[in-house]
């Protein structure tokens, strides 16, 4: 279990308050991030459990939940009321995209080695990666590149970059956990 300072423990469960989003604190728009992880909110799945089930890290998630709650959106019983949260600094931006430089250069950087590299390679583990392995790098890498991290966000050509890592971290993780394929894998690169 992990307590999160104005929110409190992972173990909570936030529920929806059901109310019109004019009717919110202050009237506050939610963003696309914050559509995101308030659709996950159903007064069942705890904050632990939110924080697996969307594309961000555990501390963005937390604070959008935060946020949602000072805003009225949700309640989050046992939790106190978080003060007001300062408005977080804007992250400098490619111009004309919704990508910071090193956004951008991580997807280029992975994008140019999808031909080159192997599926254990595509996945960051080694050639003796068990299938517990591959599915915590599968989903490590699943929260970086899925499409849906980046919903509703102007990305250019770098969308389309996305959707191709993506697919091939995918293809990659399937064809590594099962048996029979990973097999035929590792004889087709000469490591049987």
């Amino acid at each position: 279990m992990k307590t999160y300072a104005g929110l409190g423990p992972d173990t909570l469960t936030p529920k929806l308050v059901g109310v019109a989003p004019s009717q919110l604190h202050a009237g506050v728009a939610v963003g696309p991030e914050e559509g995101f992880v308030l659709s996950r909110v159903d007064g069942r799945t705890s904050v632990a459990e939110i924080c697996l089930l969307v594309p961000f890290d555990p501390d963005v998630t937390v604070t959008i939940l935060k946020r949602l709650f000072l805003i009225g959106a949700i309640d989050i019983p046992g939790a106190e009321k978080p003060a007001a949260l300062a408005p977080a600094a804007a992250p400098d931006l490619i111009d004309g995209l919704d990508l910071t430089p090193d956004q951008a250069a991580r997807i280029d950087q992975m994008f140019a080695m999808l031909e080159t590299r192997n599926a254990f390679e595509l996945l960051e583990v080694t050639a003796a990666a068990d299938k517990r392995a591959l599915k915590r790098a599968y989903f490590r890498l699943s929260k970086e590149f899925h499409p849906d991290r980046f919903f509703g966000r102007n990305l250019g050509p770098y969308g389309d970059r996305l959707s191709k890592i993506f697919q091939a971290i995918k293809t990659a993780f399937e064809i590594l956990s099962d048996d029979a394929r990973r097999q035929a894998y590792e004889e087709s690169l000469g490591r049987r």
